[in-house]
């Protein structure tokens, strides 16, 4: 009997492991549903941990979707900033990873928190990425209108350059 209960022990030490907190990929899912229920802290928390479970490998299968995660997490709580930077960082060393679809909806989530200077700025390095991007330009016209409404002269100048404001 207790060589049954020694031999048991181990299993169920190891079994509560996986799958458990430390899990990036339960990680990344606990993270995009407290985005969906709008709780920016809690998926932050969420995406922070996974990355960190995952340490420097930006090559394990849950690195992209948590580092995205977390910078949706950033803009939607209001550190725009910084999602912006990692964001570029992102796109920049990891070309093609980063897709229009993702610059949209982080732009979009930096103009719901009236974010507007790092919301263009984003935006115009998604144009950049991706020209022919109808997601990003219908964009461009929204955060237009928005800043607008919010009257945020510096947006407008900015929106303007890239063509969305005048003429």
């Amino acid at each position: 009997m207790r060589r049954l209960a020694s031999l048991l022990l181990p299993v169920l030490l190891l079994s509560a492991s996986c799958g458990g907190p430390s899990d990036p990929a339960e990680l990344v899912k606990s993270g995009e549903r407290s985005l969906g229920s709008q709780d920016f802290a809690a998926a932050l928390r969420d995406f922070e941990t996974a990355l960190q479970a995952i340490g420097g490998d930006t090559s394990h299968t849950s690195y992209v979707r948590a580092k995205l995660g977390e910078i949706e997490a950033r803009a939607s709580a209001g550190d725009a900033a910084r999602a912006r930077t990692d964001l570029v960082a992102l796109a920049d060393a990891q070309p093609g990873t980063v897709s229009d679809a993702d610059f949209n909806r982080i732009v979009s989530r930096m103009g719901d928190t009236s974010k507007f200077r790092e919301a263009v700025a984003l935006l115009q390095k998604g144009l950049e990425l991706y020209p022919d991007s109808a997601h990003l330009d219908k964009l461009g016209k929204k955060l237009a209108a928005d800043a607008e409404k919010a009257d945020d002269p510096e947006a407008l100048e900015a929106l303007k350059g890239m063509g969305y404001v005048g003429e």
